[in-house]
C-alpha cells in the first residue's frame, strides 16, 4: 500500500514540474490580448480529474479520522445519509469549496454544524452522528 501510495506521489510531483514548464512557455510570444479562456476550460477539467474529490466532488466523508477509511464525495445536498450507506459514520471530512451544515438526523432535523474547512478528526460529540449534508448558500 505504501509502494502504491509512493507512486502516486512521484507521479504527481512529476505531472506538476512538468505542468510548469509547459504554463511558462504558454505565454510567450503573445501579446497583451490574450485570450484566457482556455486556461479556465482546463482548470474545470482538472477539477474533475482529480481522483482526491471524486467527479466534482465538493466535500468528501470519510468513516475514519484522519481522512482514512470508506469515502464518500458528495456534490450537493443529501437529506438521508442512510440512502449512500453512511449515516452516523462520518469521522471526518475534506471541504473543497463553500460553507456546508451537517446535521445529526436526517432531513436537516437535530442539533447541525456548519463547516467551511477540513476536519482530520471531529470532536467526539459529533463523531459518527451525521444523518444529513446540506450546502450553506
Amino acid at each position: 500500500m505504501r509502494k502504491i501510495a509512493f507512486l502516486i506521489v512521484c507521479g504527481a510531483v512529476a505531472l506538476a514540474t512538468t505542468t510548469v514548464a509547459v504554463a511558462q512557455d504558454r505565454y510567450q510570444g503573445r501579446d497583451e490580448r490574450y485570450d484566457h479562456r482556455d486556461d479556465r476550460r482546463h482548470d474545470r477539467w482538472d477539477d474533475r480529474r482529480d481522483g482526491r474529490w471524486g467527479p466534482g466532488g465538493e466535500v468528501v466523508l470519510f468513516e475514519h479520522d484522519g481522512f482514512r477509511g470508506e469515502a464518500r464525495p458528495l456534490r450537493g445536498d443529501v437529506p438521508d445519509l442512510s440512502r449512500l450507506g453512511f449515516n452516523d459514520r462520518v469521522s471526518s471530512m475534506r471541504i473543497r469549496r463553500g460553507p456546508w451544515e451537517f446535521c445529526e438526523h436526517a432531513y436537516y432535523q437535530g442539533k447541525c454544524w456548519r463547516y467551511d474547512y477540513d476536519m482530520a478528526s471531529l470532536p467526539r460529540k459529533q463523531n459518527d452522528r451525521y444523518s444529513s449534508v446540506r450546502r450553506v448558500r
